[in-house]
């Protein structure tokens, strides 16, 4: 079993007043990284925070926790997922943890995996799951966090330690999603065996591990059919048991009140990359509390990330854009909300804001979390028409341009629906 385990495991102020006149400014200041130590002696680890240049201390932002896989460092997962291009995009920080030295001086394939295959990282406070934990809460003392919208997912390994860490620090991660790995406990899953583990044993598992921090936990899971990692049907295992604990939590039944059933499936193409299916899980409310992405053609990558050839075997670009896919997900939560009857934030209705300008301002350009919003430019004021979303926080970027040519660039992050005018 352990040289089976081994040969598998392979990838394992705006304010919002801007200021007049107009002043000088190019392209948005990208984010900054830094390394961090967290632990000491041998058991030391680094990790890497990015923060988006949108970041004050005075706004909390969202934390998005990402674990790599075997034979991956916290660097290489950062420059493959492009999950740094989607924080910058959506205002948020990421957290990119690393394993310590034992573990890195391993031999392949077991070089530098998370020990999810291990009992002393399955439980709270040991293992590797107690290091992801700590250095999660480090990057929190270290930077404005909203403590309520902390998140964590992973890839192979750091999947698998998603789905410890789920059971095991429900009370720290609002919401999680999962590529390319397992359910709780199921190691049989690394050596190609998953039908030595149901769902159910599993989900009973992990209940018991959230001892009375249990909550609700929506979950979503993305990962190729043609994985030759982990195979697809460990994949499909890790989102029914998380459906199955969220029904534990709400009563003595794994099979309700919420399906095991999707509600619904759509799909999803990609001009010159492979088409993904993509299921959808609801609560009795109608509210999404778990998704499923089944990309058609995919093996055991990161999916949609860089094209840089030196991390061809993290990532496959032909894939959806992981990171987007992800944050798109994970966003509709905050960690007190997944309660019955709706697991997802409130609905933000449509509205405008209005922002005060310089009157030579003659093009303006508004994103309202990323996306491109409609706007209207007349006599020294910018209105901004903010769409119908469900979200936890609001963040506004515009980017203006004055006769003559020039420009500036500003971003503001609200909590809730953003300002009513």
């Amino acid at each position: 079993m352990a040289g089976r385990l081994a040969r598998s495991i392979l990838f394992l102020a705006i304010g919002l007043v801007l200021l007049a006149p107009v002043t000088r400014a190019g392209a948005a200041e990208a984010g900054s990284t830094q390394t961090y130590t967290w632990g000491s002696g041998d058991q030391s680890r680094e990790f890497i925070v990015y923060t988006p240049s949108g970041y004050k201390p005075s706004r909390p932002m969202p934390l998005v926790v990402l674990a790599h896989g075997c034979m991956t460092t916290a660097d290489q997962m950062m420059r493959a997922s492009l999950f740094n291009e989607e924080a910058e995009r959506k205002g948020f920080i990421v957290m990119y943890p690393d394993v310590d030295q034992a573990q890195a001086d391993l031999p392949q394939p077991l070089k530098r995996c998370w020990r999810f295959y291990e009992e002393s990282s399955w439980h709270r406070d040991q293992g590797d799951a107690a290091a992801i934990a700590g250095m999660t809460r480090e990057t929190m003392r270290l930077r404005a966090v909203d403590r309520q919208r902390v998140y964590m997912s992973g890839a192979s390994a750091g999947g698998f330690m998603t789905s410890i860490l789920t059971a095991a620090y429900p009370d720290l991660y609002a919401a999680v999603a999962i590529a390319a790995a397992g359910q709780y406990e199921d190691t049989a899953c690394v050596a190609a065996m998953p039908g030595l583990m149901p769902p159910s044993t599993s989900a009973q598992l992990a209940f018991e591990e959230m001892g009375d921090r249990a909550r609700i936990v929506p979950r979503m899971v993305i990962g190729g059919d043609a994985d030759q990692g982990i195979v697809p049907a460990c994949a499909d295992k890790a989102l029914e048991q998380g459906l199955r604990t969220d029904n534990l939590v709400l009563g003595s039944s794994q099979e309700s009140p919420i399906s095991l059933a999707p509600a619904m499936s759509r799909e999803v193409p990609k001009a010159g990359g492979y088409p993904t299916t993509v299921s959808t899980y609801l609560d009795p409310a109608g509210c999404v509390i778990g998704e499923r992405w089944m990309i058609h053609g995919m093996n055991h990558f990161w999916p949609g990330g860089s094209t840089d050839p030196e991390l061809a075997n993290f990532t496959d670009p032909k894939g959806p854009n992981g990171a987007e896919a992800v944050w798109q997900f994970l966003q509709r939560y905050t960690r007190d909300e997944t309660a019955m009857p709706c697991a997802e934030t409130p609905i933000c209705r449509r509205h405008f804001i209005f922002v005060r300008v310089a009157k030579n301002v003659n093009r303006a350009v508004a994103t309202v979390d990323g996306e491109r919003a409609p706007t209207r430019l007349r006599r020294g004021w910018l209105r901004i028409k903010v769409p119908v979303t469900r979200r936890a926080r609001t963040a506004i970027g515009l980017k203006l341009r004055a006769k003559g040519g020039r420009k500036v660039e500003r971003r503001a992050t609200f909590k809730g629906c953003g300002p009513a005018r």
